[in-house]
């Protein structure tokens, strides 16, 4: 479908139907839904194959298009069509792979230097061959020049044309008048003239001798110089020099040269640049060829990766003459208006190195297009991207509801992008700023909150608030435009993980007074990634210790020095003036607990007031509540380690009276929360439903306390969220052969159990009840339990193999019938439910009841005549006819398909 969609908005735009092009257009076109089109179309743009008018309404158009229409690089969205359709011209630094990203400080210095009032600062630029040097120099000059800095020229000179003659050097760069030696018979300006008011490229520097580094001297201090045989007259020139060499300058280079040099910038190598801009230098550099020979390039995955992946000792400039090279060998192997590009086609040196392993000569069938290798990266900044991927977690929880998922998945993200800033970032004067004002941050809330930071860590913080600033306008608009969905994260963070989210909220607030940086809500939920301790909040998570006591500093106190006895954060700690009385202790209590929401038990350790005023008027219906009056840090650290070891609420309080031995009163508010209750009814009847039953009790750990109770099929049907249960039980589930659909009620099928499909269900329905232990026990109960032939050798008396077969192949003969072809999970479904029915019916045990069917048998006789003739042979082995009634299940679960 996606294909066809990109093939109709392409023909619109090359029509200039583009009005076509809008999503109810495009939906009513191929006849499928709004929500479906509107995915489908998202997929495209993610696969950089379509592009979005931010005009409503919105319109598509195909990046191939846009390519066809001049622009090299297509972003994902543009404000209007009339900017879309504009020709893309990139000037001086847009025109460098990597100018936002590794080289984003290198592009800032050439431009502090070369616009260094009043005439700038000589700059020299120091890397390995092939590294960019000289493209770099000239992408300077053309910035300073676009940016009225500069008005001259951009002259290059290879020094080493004038290695052993620095004479020669003399004469060309300052210049001679005639007859001031054999042979100059005219006045020549020099090339120091000639770069007046622009800028003297000196290449390879480190060529020139001693004698000759020296001869640039005078000029480079006052801007003066003799032309060769005219001593007596001062020539000017205000030109900007730029140096190069790929030899380290403190070897190669006259140190009194080296100190009229300010600025030395070191330029990576290949190998230090990030894989996405490997792939956009690889993209150009083919894109480059396209463009000249006119025609469409594809290589083949065996190339691509060879290209990607290879240590080559020429860079950037070896990777362009290989590129070359494969396109020139492979000129005549054309298909219509493509180049292909196979092994056979990279040059020979490249290919010795590949013989080493026989397996990377065989080639594949596979292709990878130019146009592909756009999908592969991004022009947005990491910092932007590290952004979108935390987002992109958040909504796939949206839709799979896996909240140890979410965690884990944005922990890897936020540190994957910490290891990758600490590899390519280098310390700067800003960065140790940074650095001295996280340690401080973190100096003052190690002891509180229990949390060891190691120096990569503070560096790595220190790097990202660096990159936060550096690109704070980009990184304001993300927020801006993804303000609903951070906030949202931010809440469910917050309200599931509230240890992490406290540290996280603390460090912001002293991110926001001590570096004055403003803080987003993505900031906030980035480091409640980073600081989420996994275990001990996994194992606290459902459980709060407060001190609430008079006095500056008495609560945090108490708070702070059991936090650091015990090594880890378990102890909130809220100080109240003395003069306050209980009901404004409550009121700031209420208001700390409002953040709550997942919270099951609550300590509560006050030094004052009525513990009956306290917890009446805390009004708590979905938490204990456990208060002990007399707040202390020996009480503390009893209450602390007992919640870690997980010691029920009246155990804990009464042995910390035991221990502590002080006069102290303690009072345990129970919640009023319902008993967990699993659900089991099955369309089956009652029988497969105890047998069910049964095997689910045997799956739910010893240790946890979870029932399971069997409710009629048919009631369930009908009363559906009015039933009894309801009101008596908190129901995490119903499982069984077929979903009574009751809304806001959860279904697990039979099915799921046996395909193994309800891992991340489990998780989401009993995460409150069950701990991560416990629920990897349940999970591997069940699917022990659940295998096909475990639970029809459960479920049903009669021979299950023999009864299985026959059952699968009237269903195979059904959907024959019927011209449509069941999921898996469905055949599964089917199996359980009818051979389950089948014994029900030997047995002559009838359903309770059945619903009216007339209807049914009206509108369907069809599908009442195809289960006869499928089940035919079922029905005479096993002596039974399966009623009207039971078909009618059948058939609703077939259209459930």
């Amino acid at each position: 479908m996606e294909e066809k969609l990109l093939k109709y908005i392409d023909q619109n735009c090359q029509n200039e139907n583009f009005e076509k092009n809008t999503l109810d257009q495009i939906s009513e076109k191929f006849q499928i839904g709004r929500n479906q089109c509107a995915l489908l179309l998202k997929s495209l743009i993610n696969q950089k194959k379509l592009t979005r008018i931010e005009e409503k309404p919105y319109k598509y158009l195909t990046t191939e298009y846009l390519h066809k229409k001049g622009k090299s690089m297509v972003e994902t969205s543009y404000s209007s069509l009339e900017t879309a359709l504009q020709k893309q011209e990139l000037h001086d630094f847009e025109k460098l792979v990597g100018h936002e990203q590794s080289l984003r400080e290198i592009v800032k210095q050439c431009k502090a230097t070369i616009a260094y009032p009043p005439e700038g600062l000589p700059l020299l630029l120091y890397g390995a061959t092939g590294t960019g040097k000289s493209y770099i120099a000239q992408l300077t000059y053309e910035w300073a020049k676009n940016n009225n800095i500069i008005k001259g020229r951009f002259v290059t000179v290879n020094c080493s044309e004038y290695a052993n003659n620095p004479e020669l050097l003399t004469a060309n760069l300052f210049g001679h008048v005639k007859g001031a030696f054999t042979g100059a018979d005219k006045d020549n300006a020099g090339l120091i003239a000639l770069a007046d008011q622009g800028v003297l490229f000196l290449d390879e520097v480190h060529e020139l001798k001693s004698e000759c580094q020296e001869k640039l001297f005078l000029f480079m201090d006052k801007g003066i110089y003799h032309r060769v045989g005219d001593n007596d007259k001062w020539y000017k020139s205000k030109v900007r020099l730029i140096f190069a060499t790929t030899e380290n300058p403190e070897n190669v280079l006259l140190k009194t040269l080296l100190r009229r040099i300010p600025m030395t910038i070191t330029i990576p190598s290949m190998g230090q640049r990030s894989v996405q801009e490997k792939i956009e230098l690889i993209y150009k550099l083919f894109r480059d060829e396209e463009q000249r020979l006119q025609c469409k390039i594809k290589m083949s995955n065996k190339v691509y990766n060879t290209l990607l992946s290879s240590k080559l000792a020429g860079n950037i400039g070896e990777l362009k003459s290989i590129i070359q090279s494969c396109c020139v060998n492979s000129l005549f192997d054309r298909e219509g208006n493509n180049l292909l590009i196979h092994l056979s086609s990279l040059p020979s040196h490249v290919l010795t190195k590949l013989y080493e392993n026989p397996k990377t000569l065989q080639d594949t069938e596979e292709y990878v297009s130019v146009d592909d290798l756009q999908m592969f990266y991004s022009h947005d900044k990491e910092i932007i991207q590290l952004n979108d991927e935390i987002i992109q977690t958040y909504q796939t929880y949206r839709k799979e509801r896996d909240i140890g998922k979410l965690v884990n998945t944005g922990k890897q993200i936020v540190q994957n992008y910490f290891d990758n800033l600490i590899f390519r970032k280098k310390e700067t004067p800003q960065i140790e700023y940074y650095k001295r004002g996280v340690q401080r941050i973190f100096d003052m809330i190690e002891s509180r909150y229990g949390i060891k930071l190691t120096n990569n860590d503070i560096l790595a913080i220190a790097c990202y608030l660096e990159e936060l600033n550096l690109d704070y306008h980009d990184f304001r608009k993300w927020s801006l435009q993804h303000e609903e969905d951070s906030e949202d994260l931010n809440q469910l963070l917050e309200s599931e993980f509230f240890r992490a989210a406290n540290i996280s909220l603390e460090i912001c607030t002293y991110l926001k007074s001590y570096l004055e940086m403003e803080v987003y809500p993505i900031v906030v939920c980035l480091f409640i990634f980073y600081v989420y301790n996994l275990q001990s909040d996994q194992r606290l998570q459902q459980k709060a210790c407060v001190v609430l006591a008079h006095g500056f500093s008495t609560a945090s106190s108490i708070a702070n020095a059991a936090n650091h006895f015990l090594g880890e954060y378990i102890f909130d700690a809220i100080d109240m003036p003395l003069h306050v009385d209980t009901a404004t202790m409550v009121e700031k209590l209420k208001i700390y607990l409002g953040r709550l929401e997942k919270i099951k038990e609550l300590y509560l350790l006050v030094d004052m007031g009525s513990l009956e005023e306290i917890y009446k008027g805390l009004n708590l219906e979905k938490m204990s509540i456990g208060i002990l009056n007399n707040a202390s840090t020996p009480m503390a650290l009893e209450i602390g380690n007992g919640v870690r070891m997980n010691i029920p609420m009246e155990e804990l309080l009464k042995n910390t009276i035991s221990n502590v031995r002080a006069s102290l009163m303690y009072h345990i508010e129970k919640n009023q929360d319902k008993l967990p209750l699993i659900l089991c009814s099955c369309a089956s009847g009652y029988d497969t439903a105890r047998k069910l039953k049964s095997t689910i009790e045997d799956s739910i750990p010893e240790q946890c306390h979870i029932e399971v109770q069997i409710y009629n099929y048919n009631e369930l049907l009908s009363q559906g969220a009015k039933a009894s249960v309801f009101e008596q039980y908190n129901v995490l589930c119903v499982i069984g052969t077929l979903d009574p659909n009751i809304e806001e009620i959860k279904f697990i099928g039979i099915e799921d159990l046996i395909l193994g499909n309800s891992d991340n269900k489990l998780d989401e329905y009993f995460n409150e009840y069950l701990d991560e232990t416990d629920l990897q026990e349940f999970n591997r109960n069940i699917l022990r339990n659940f295998s096909l032939s475990n639970i029809m050798s459960h479920l049903t008396i009669l021979n299950p193999n023999k009864l299985l077969e026959q059952v699968a192949d009237a269903i195979d003969q059904l959907q024959t019938l019927l011209k449509i072809k069941l999921s898996n999970r469905a055949c599964f479904g089917l199996y359980v439910h009818i051979s389950c029915l089948i014994e029900r019916l030997v047995l002559f045990r009838g359903n309770e009841s059945y619903l009216e069917c007339l209807d049914f048998q009206k509108e369907h006789p069809d599908f009442i005549n195809y289960m006869k003739r499928s089940f035919k042979k079922v029905e005479d082995f096993y002596g039974v006819s399966i009623p009207v009634e039971e078909i009618t299940y059948i058939y609703n679960y077939v259209k459930n398909n």
